[in-house]
Order: structure tokens, then sequence, then C-alpha cells
């Protein structure tokens, strides 16, 4: 029994802290109603999202309206649905939950979830009770933790939400609560039976593969495995395990255990995974069966998979020491040039399968074969995966630690550790499959050297930090053989700094953001040609979006100069007033703002499309070039985007493709 409550009716409730809790008043004899809605609810999704659709909230991307959605993190929120007629009390699964609260039902706490990068199981059991007639269903959201956003202390990052949604350079403050992904029910014996992870291996002379498949069983079940090419129905099939019946042909089942079981299986010569510009996508059905002493199959599991072998070899001309940044697939060394992926919303659980694979098919279309999905957000979707997939865009993910600016130290205190070690395990189980996946990395921009204060002094973490050495003993546990580095950059210099060019400190480095300090555009051309950098993995330049966006979230307020509430409120770190305003100041402000929007958008792509072409025609003495940033989730008045709010390239997105589709 699989009940999908994705598909189920919810109302949604909100109420001052705890007074859902409180039940009939001391003081009254009637029930305590909630202080706002019911409204018509949907999961998943945020809160935000469905009282906006309900006519509760102002659209926060107009104008200064996020400032009118903050009241939302001051009350609990309350998700009810009523469940259907079940012989015995079932286990609550939801993939994702954001941030803390508590499971009911009929009102009465079957248990407790915290923190969104981990899945919850909850047995309804104890709170199932025995009166008759049909249950409801609840799911409470609490108040959010208070974290620092960009500017803050890494080091007191105890409690792992996603931090971007506290306020960045490229989006207001907007704390979402709500449900990402599966949210259902499955029954207590379905529940013993877990895929724990699925991965494959292909050896350097590209024929030598298997499918490595790791259970957690019950005793007395058989299981089948089955691989077949995807889309292609019958073609290349392979009973790698299947059951022992007379209808399959192939090995007997090994003899399983109660507990942990892994099942390795060869596959001969398969079709390669290569990534854009280099090949095709080919991609594979794993098909996991599992069946009881009855010989019914009680869980099955279907994971798509591909076949690609990376070495990562030195940079010609490396200083001795230096971490390899030449990635060859399938034997091909290949320049890496992609973008920095953000979340696709401002509430990163509404972003919609049609929202990721359009923003993948532009990064396609773009030429990029890399997406780095940086560390202040989480785990990125299934769907997003699944779209690198098939788009052949490999996928750097981070884990969910990021700078802030004040202190980017890792936490140090091991019940956080402890914690994020169990994150980390959850989130390469949960996408080693994937054949767009490259490497993982323990988060961005994380430093040390903050004893006195002197940035010059700061330099990147390495695995001899408790939190990193943490991530790296989970990823060579969990996926031998796919590569972790401790942050990114990773040094041994944070900057690429002119002053250092050939000193051998640019392993691989972050910026620059801007032309903010460079005298020109030759300048800028100057630095690019004596750079040494190994790797840029994060490189930027401001462009405002387009006028007729502007126009259109503005909400009433002024758009010129860009010094006005509506700039300071999202874009306060990309105005570049002291540099742009000044030469348009004489004109009406109509003229000023078209004139301001235009140039920073030809610097931008001037700008980017020079540094990535120096860098790419580097190669191998580089090997790749990423992008700060990808995508607005809001409409910023200027920042570094290659694609607006609106989800049209900005002209720096049209001059790089130029660049990343030459050979």
């Amino acid at each position: 029994m699989r009940t999908d409550l994705t598909l189920c009716e919810w109302k949604l409730t909100g109420w001052r802290p705890l007074t859902w809790k409180y039940g009939r008043s001391v003081e009254t004899t009637f029930w305590l109603e909630p202080e706002i809605g019911p409204v018509e609810g949907r999961l998943p999704g945020s809160v935000q999202e469905n009282l906006r659709t309900a006519g509760l909230l102002p659209d926060w991307n107009d104008g200064l309206n996020s400032l009118a959605v903050e009241w939302v993190e001051h009350r609990h929120w309350m998700f009810e649905t009523e469940l259907p007629e079940l012989d015995a009390p079932p286990v609550f699964t939801a993939e994702s939950l954001d941030y803390s609260g508590w499971v009911l039902v009929n009102r009465r706490i079957a248990g407790t979830f915290r923190g969104p990068h981990l899945p919850v199981e909850i047995d309804l059991a104890p709170a199932w009770g025995d009166e008759p007639g049909p249950r409801k269903l609840a799911i409470v959201f609490g108040t959010p933790p208070e974290l620092h956003g960009q500017v803050g202390y890494t080091s007191e990052t105890w409690e792992l939400k996603p931090r971007y949604s506290y306020g960045w350079d490229w989006c207001p403050r907007l704390i979402p609560a709500g449900a990402r992904g599966a949210v259902g029910l499955v029954s207590s014996a379905e529940q013993a039976v877990r895929l724990v992870a699925v991965r494959t291996e292909l050896e350097a002379d590209l024929k030598t593969a298997r499918v490595v498949v790791r259970l957690e069983l019950p005793a007395g079940c058989e299981v089948g495995i089955s691989l077949a090419s995807a889309g292609r129905p019958g073609r290349d099939e392979r009973p790698a395990c299947p059951f022992p019946n007379p209808r399959t042909s192939g090995p007997r089942v090994p003899t399983l255990k109660e507990g942990a079981n892994e099942f390795c299986f060869e596959v001969d010569s398969p079709e390669l995974w290569w990534p854009n510009g280099e090949g095709e996508q080919a991609l594979y059905e794993v098909t996991i069966s599992v069946r009881d002493a009855s010989g019914a199959v009680f869980r099955e599991w279907m994971r798509t998979v591909g076949f690609k072998h990376v070495a990562w070899q030195p940079c010609k001309g490396a200083p001795e020491g230096a971490r390899p940044w030449i990635c060859a697939v399938n034997g091909r060394p290949i320049f890496l040039q992609g973008v920095n992926w953000t979340p696709a919303r401002l509430a990163y659980m509404d972003a919609t399968r049609e929202e990721t694979e359009e923003l993948v098919g532009l990064y396609r279309g773009m030429g990029c074969n890399l997406l780095r999905v940086w560390g202040g957000a989480s785990l990125e979707s299934e769907e997003f995966y699944a779209a690198c997939d098939r788009a052949g865009l490999l996928v750097w993910q981070e884990f969910p630690l990021s700078s802030s600016g004040l202190d980017s130290v890792p936490p140090r205190g091991p019940e956080v550790i402890a914690e994020l070690r169990e994150v980390a395990r959850h989130f390469v189980r949960a996408r080693q499959h994937h054949a767009s996946l490259l490497m993982w990395c323990g988060g961005n921009e994380l430093q040390e050297g903050y004893e006195d204060g002197d940035w010059s002094k700061r330099y990147p973490c390495d695995e001899s930090h408790p939190c990193l050495a943490a991530f790296a003993e989970v990823v060579a546990e969990e996926d031998p053989g796919r590569r972790f580095i401790p942050t990114s950059p990773c040094g041994p210099s944070f900057l690429g700094k002119r002053e250092n060019f050939g000193t051998g400190v640019h392993h691989a480095v972050h910026g620059p953001w801007g032309l903010g300090d460079f005298r020109d555009m030759e300048d800028w051309r100057d630095y690019w040609a004596n750079d040494d950098a190994l790797f840029r993995s994060e490189v930027g330049v401001a462009g405002a979006a387009d006028v007729e966006l502007l126009r259109r979230h503005a909400g009433g307020e002024a758009l010129w100069p860009p010094t006005t509430p509506l700039w300071r409120h999202a874009a306060n770190w990309w105005t570049q007033e002291q540099r742009l305003v000044a030469p348009f100041a004489h004109l009406p402000p109509d003229e000023a703002l078209a004139a301001y929007v235009e140039q920073t958008r030809r610097e931008q792509a001037e700008a980017l499309a020079m540094a990535a072409r120096a860098c790419k025609g580097r190669f191998p003495r580089c090997g790749g070039f990423i992008v700060w940033m990808g995508h607005d989730c809001f409409p910023c008045p200027a920042n570094t985007s290659l694609v607006d709010f609106a989800r049209q390239p900005k002209p720096a997105w049209h001059a790089l493709r130029e660049v990343f589709g030459r050979r």
C-alpha cells in the first residue's frame, strides 16, 4: 500500500504560534479557530505560494512587496487533509519538509521533523487511535530559525536551512515553509524494504562496466534487477539479477541476508554518456523489484543511469602539488564551461519540472557542459538531475555550506558536524546514480584566517577542518571514485590577483565580479591576457534587467536613479552608481535609465566573452570557466545573471554562446 498525498485535497490555515496545539480553550467551551484561512492548499509547495494563490499575499516579485510578506515567518502553518480508509496505521514519508514542525493524526502528535536536507519518516501508529470514521492528517510548520543571510558568520551555522532565502545580493528575504518532492504514506512492511543507492562504474577501457545496487531487506525476500536502454523498450535488456523462476534466464539470485545487501553485476560494452557537445547522452533504466515470501512484488524502483569514465589530469605547466583540473571524460580531455546554478524560484520548493527543464535547456543551448550547484541552497531536485542527464550537463554539487562575509569558517561543533555528515550521506545516496553527476564539494567559499581581521591573510579551507574531513569520508565511503574537493575555490589563493600572476598560487580561484577595480575594458583585457589560474569557478560582471522587465515589476517605485528604494531592496551590490550614473545624469529619467541599462548589458557581454575566450584559449593550461551566475529567481534590477526573471537571455548569454560553441 502506497498513498500519494500530493494528490489529496489540502486545507491551509495559519495560527499564532502553538495555538493549534491548545485544543479547547481553558476559558471557553469552543475550539480555537485559526487566525488565517482555511484556504485551498497544494503540496509540494510553499506556504507563501499557497497564500499568494489564495489572494492573501501580494506578488513579492513586484516593487517592495516582499517586505509585506515577512509576517508569514511569525505564524505556524497547518496543511490538513482527510486520509482514505486504511486497515492499519501507515508510515508518513516526505522527501523534504522545510523547516521544522509536527505531524498530526486527528490533532494528536505522531512525531516531529526538523531540517529540509533529510527525508522524513514518521510512524503514525502512536497517534492513530481507535475512533471510527475517516482520520485527518496534518503537517504543521513552526516558525523558522533566525539565520544569517549573505553577511554573517558561517561558524555559527547550527541550523541547516537554505541561507539564500534570508537575503543575498541577488534576492530579498523570503523564508519559505513547505514541502518539496514526494509526500505519502507507506505500510510498515513496505518501509522495511529500502533502496539505499544505485551507482554505475566504467573502466578506462570504456567496455568493462558494472551497476552496483544496495538494498536493505527483511528476511524472506527475493530481488530482481534488470537493465534496459532508456526510451527504447526491448533493446539491450539484460536480466542482471532475475527472480529464480522459469520465465527468466541468467544467474540465480544470490543468497540474501536480512539487512544490508549489495548486488554488483557486469555490463559489457555499454553505450557511453557524453557531455554536451562531445557526443550522445546514452541512458539506461535499472529496474529493481522485491518480492515477498508469497512471490508478490511489493516494492519496485526504477533509476535512470548512464556510463561515463572520468579522470582528472594535471593542467599543463601546473605548479607542483596543485590539484588536477583537466577533466577527461571517456578518455577525452574537455574544457569545462558553464554557470553557477542557484534556485529557480525564490521559494525553491515551488519550482516546477517545466521551469527547471526550460533553464537547463537554455544552458545546453548556450554550449555549457557544466552546472555548479552552489552551496548556499540545497540538494537540487530529481527533476533537475534528470534534465541534466538528458541535456549532457555535468553537475558539480555542493553540500549546504556557504560563505558569510564576516566569517566563512565551517562550524566545528560535534553535533552539527554529525548532522552534516548524515546530510552529505543522503545527498550522495540520493543522486549518485545520475549520469550527469561529476563531483562533490564541501561548500562555497569556506575560508580560514580570520583571527586578526586582515582579509589578505584569509585562505580556503582544506580537509584538515573536521567538518570538511567528515564530508570527504562520506564521499569515499558512499561514492568511491567520485571526486571531492573541500570548497570552491580550493586555493591556495582565494582570488586571482594580478600582482600574484606568475607566482604559482592561482590554482582554482574566484573572481573578479565586475569592472569596478579596472580602469577600463583594456585594463580588463590585460588582466586576462596575463591570467595563470588553473580553473575559474566564479567570474561575474553585472548587467541590468531590460527596461520592460524593470517597469513590469517596479510596483510604482521610481526606477531612476539606481539609488532608489527599489534598487537598494535587491540590487544594492550591483548598481555601479559611482561609475555609471554620472554619465547619464543630464538626461531625462527615462532616457537615462535606457542608456544605463544598455551600457551595463553591453559591458557584461563584452567582458565575460573576453574572459571566457582567454581561459578557453589557454586550455590545457586552464581547465574551465564558470560564470557567476546563471539565472534570476527574482526580478533583480541588476546583478550578474545571464538569464533574467522572465527567462530571457541577456546579451551576455549570446556572447558566451559564441565562445562556448567553439571547439
